[in-house]
């Protein structure tokens, strides 16, 4: 057979061989989003971090949100959900025997076995960058079908993100793939008319630095980018409720 490079043609199979692979492996397994940047995502939210909240972990990877309640106090009753075996292991092993952990669900197909309208709160940290046409609306269709009347979904993603940025090329198969699996880019215009399709309303938005929070960061955070250069805020979090 002969060489060629080609983009990768991500399939459900490929994707769980990726992330099982980056939940396992050092030093993938400890730059995960939510292990950087949970505590400023709950921040962030404003959801009460003291009321007994309902609230799913959608595509939870190895369950760091859960690290970041119990470090904040958090009394939300935390659910897991993953695609990965080997992220879902991980999760179930940080958190079980303790009371607010309300279990791990390895999945491989939506919708799930979940019952509807049995959640305050669905978090889809760095999600939505992932999924594919037909896994985006079947996600979507999924998060709105778990959460109650007036629940909200919290949406981390790459503000306007340049995929070409984060390219890589595999010498021995000949794949060009970007390297955390994004397929799409949004921005908060683009995601909040995508989800009004699905009955999901904005209630708020940011864009942002992650990296970049504290007053003295943000401070300059903010100096550089006057000064040296217009590049847009790489992070988007937003909060949608359900109608």
């Amino acid at each position: 057979m002969s060489f060629s490079e080609h983009p990768i043609e991500w399939d459900d199979a490929k994707v769980s061989r990726l992330w099982n692979y980056y939940a396992r492996t050092p030093p993938f397994s400890g730059i995960y989003f939510s292990k950087c940047f949970g505590d400023s995502i709950l921040r962030l939210c404003r959801l009460p971090l003291q009321e007994p909240l309902e609230v799913l972990d959608f595509g939870a990877g190895p369950g760091f949100m859960w690290d970041h309640l119990l470090a904040l106090g958090a009394r939300w009753n935390y659910t897991a959900l993953d695609f990965s075996s080997d992220s879902t292991n991980k999760a179930r092993e940080r958190a079980i025997g303790h009371a607010q952990f309300k279990g791990v669900h390895q999945i491989n197909r939506l919708p799930t076995s979940l019952p509807a309208a049995a959640f305050d709160a669905v978090l889809l940290v760095e999600v939505l960058e992932h999924l594919t046409d037909e896994h985006l609306n079947s996600t979507l269709a999924e998060a709105v079908r778990l959460l109650k009347r007036g629940g909200v979904a919290v949406i981390t993603t790459p503000n306007e993100e340049d995929l070409s940025q984060a390219t890589k090329f595999c010498p021995e198969c000949g794949a060009v793939f970007h390297e955390w699996q994004h397929v799409r880019s949004w921005s908060v215009g683009g995601m909040t008319a995508r989800l009004k399709q699905h009955g999901l309303e904005l209630r708020l938005a940011q864009t942002l630095d992650f990296t970049a929070q504290g007053l003295l960061a943000m401070g300059i955070r903010l100096a550089r980018r006057l000064l040296l250069d217009s590049k847009k805020p790489p992070h988007i979090i937003a909060v949608y409720r359900k109608t």
